[in-house]
């Protein structure tokens, strides 16, 4: 084991390089003309499984979303193109298009419901939409053939296919497959590693999280479906015209197994472990023609040995990580951005930035916040500390947009956004951090810092995709400020780093500096300095002071009140729900309240 862990990193690299998937999509071009067509065929069922995989990869792995219904979407693909062409003479590139589209249409409605629910009751869904459509096949008679199947389909297999007016054999359907893999490839990595990729992740980890970077949760698991159906949909397209023949059986439950299957084994989250599970499990029906009835046990097995022993599946045993942005030795960043924007003129002049009006906070008669009020202006430092439960968080919450609250207002820039989502909320530059970090824990810390800027970017998808100069230049934009925010962090040696493996000091100076990310005008930190030592402690302090002089304004939660006195310039005490105390800390260490509820007898007699 010690062995192949050795070999895996460059063994990853060099199947990861563009150049590898060059040649071995010139060496297959070419080879195609020299074997058997029994072996072409094989061929080009793997490059249907691999979008396959690639497509429930996007779904499941990246955006966390269960899906046991695939074939679903691959049958919707392989009909549509199937009628295309015979019912309708619709030629076969746009009859690609037509059925990638009606099945991305399809995934964008399936997800309207399913962002509803989750895990079992999301499986369940998932699973049921995959029965209706096989259902669909079987009665539907007129338009499907039912059971008997629908024959007659143009089809390489038979050279009964044109393409441009030129008849399509086997070998040259596999070579038009293998130019679209490619193109298809190229597209999903370049999506995955930028911010709809990131989006699709933090979406995963927390939608909680996802909201407060900006991430428009509900939008984002539609994306997912709409482009993880499309692509099982040109997989159905792709294989109707192979084989020329469709029976409601190529779409079942086990078809829809089989697709999970080959995706957990080559690796969740991994673009290059989809090939691997694809080919695999390609070949791996051939080899059990002799036990055909026992394939249901096959799969299993092969999942309860891979979560057993490759937890990551093949991917992650090889090292195959896909990453979710370019190094910056890759972008070639050229000169230095500034770390943060100046929001020092930000704001309604006259009127704070922040304006919280008699907020109530209840929960099932349980009052949280009884009518708190507060005001920030642009460039200051506000302490909220209390014990625990007086309703600093709570504050937080409603502030951010995940409580509703029971009454008040929250005015920002002159807006009241009491009960707006908490993605609108974020994207007016209102950032704020967890009590316990909440990072993407198997990306780097330079993945997670830049999933902050998200709200900032303006790239469409298709650029993005496309690569194209705007969205490259975006993305470098972004990076190289990344890279000043982490030099200011002193976050700089730990940049290429999974963040899982960090202490937890730097996990928590990461997230910080991921809010920072999102240049935002109005930050608030829960309990940042908690757990943090004097060194972290003197690093996030010089955070705080980078974003006040930079006209952030900053609401800061934390007990350690010899942190808070170096940095604030007013402080706010709260007793169940309610302020108790408005000032600076000399006045708070005396307040009879304030020592009789928070700080007790022993600060009294210190101060």
């Amino acid at each position: 084991m010690t062995q192949l862990k050795r070999i895996a990193g460059p063994l990853a690299r060099v199947i990861g390089s563009g150049w590898t998937l060059a040649l071995i999509s010139a060496a297959l071009f070419v080879a195609a003309g020299y074997v058997e067509t029994g072996s072409v065929q094989m061929w080009c069922f793997v490059v249907i499984n691999i979008l396959l995989a690639q497509s429930i990869n996007l779904l499941t792995g990246i955006a966390g979303q269960i899906s046991l219904g695939h074939a679903g979407f691959f049958a919707i693909g392989a009909y549509a193109s199937a009628l295309a062409l015979k019912a309708w003479g619709i030629p076969f590139v746009l009859a690609l298009g037509l059925s990638t589209t009606v099945a991305a249409g399809v995934g964008w409605l399936l997800a309207i419901p399913a962002g509803r629910v989750r895990e079992f009751y999301l499986a369940m869904m998932s699973l049921a939409f995959g029965l209706i459509v096989y259902e669909i096949a079987r009665e539907w008679r007129e338009v499907t053939g039912g059971v008997m199947g629908l024959r007659g389909i143009p089809s390489a297999q038979i050279a009964t296919l044109t393409v441009f007016g030129f008849t399509i054999g086997t070998v040259w359907y596999f070579r038009i497959l293998l130019a679209l893999l490619v193109a298809v490839t190229v597209m999903v990595r370049n999506f995955v590693r930028s911010h709809f990729g990131r989006a699709m992740l933090a979406v995963h980890v927390s939608e909680i999280a996802a909201g407060t970077l900006g991430v428009n949760q509900a939008g984002t698991k539609r994306f997912a479906y709409a482009i993880s159906g499309g692509l099982a949909g040109l997989g159905g397209a792709l294989y109707a015209h192979l084989v020329g023949y469709l029976t409601p059986e190529s779409f079942g439950l086990m078809r829809s197994v089989a697709i999970l299957v080959m995706s957990i084994v080559g690796g969740l989250g991994s673009l290059a472990g989809q090939v691997l599970g694809a080919t695999f499990f390609t070949y791996l029906p051939e080899l059990l023609q002799s036990f055909l009835d026992f394939q249901y046990m096959v799969y299993g097995l092969a999942l309860v040995v891979s979560f057993a022993l490759l937890p990551k599946g093949v991917a992650g045993l090889l090292g195959l990580q896909t990453r979710y942005c370019r190094s910056a030795t890759d972008a070639g960043l050229a000169g230095a951005e500034p770390a943060l924007a100046d929001h020092r003129q930000v704001g309604v002049p006259g009127r704070p930035l922040l304006e919280v009006e008699s907020v109530v906070m209840s929960f099932a008669g349980l009052r949280a916040l009884a009518g708190v009020s507060l005001a920030l202006e642009a460039g200051s430092v506000v302490a909220l500390v209390g014990p625990n439960g007086s309703g600093k968080s709570t504050l937080v919450n409603v502030i951010s947009g995940i409580y509703r609250p029971t009454a008040g207002r929250v005015v920002f820039e002159g807006v009241d956004i009491a009960g707006w989502q908490s993605y609108r909320i974020a994207r007016l530059g209102i950032t704020r951090t967890f009590q316990d970090p909440r990072n993407a824990p198997n990306l780097t810390v330079r993945e997670n810092i830049i999933m902050g800027a998200n709200r900032l970017y303006r790239s469409s998808a298709l650029a993005v995709a496309l690569d194209t100069p705007a969205a490259r230049a975006e993305e470098d934009h972004f990076l190289s400020r990344v890279e000043a925010l982490m030099a200011a962090a002193e976050l700089k040696p730990y940049a290429d780093t999974e963040i899982r493996v960090l202490p937890y000091g730097i996990q928590r100076l990461a997230e910080v500096t991921r809010a920072l990310a999102s240049e935002p005008k109005l930050l608030m930190l829960d309990e940042p300095a908690a757990g943090l030592s004097e060194a972290e402690s003197a690093q996030l302090a010089r955070l705080v002071r980078l974003a006040r002089d930079h006209g952030v304004a900053v609401l800061l939660i934390d007990h350690h009140m010899d942190f808070l006195a170096e940095l604030v310039d007013e402080v706010v005490v709260f007793e169940a729900g309610d302020e108790i105390y408005r000032g600076d800390m000399d006045g708070m260490r005396s307040h009879p309240a304030v020592i009789t509820a928070y700080l007790g007898i022993e600060e009294t007699e210190h101060a």
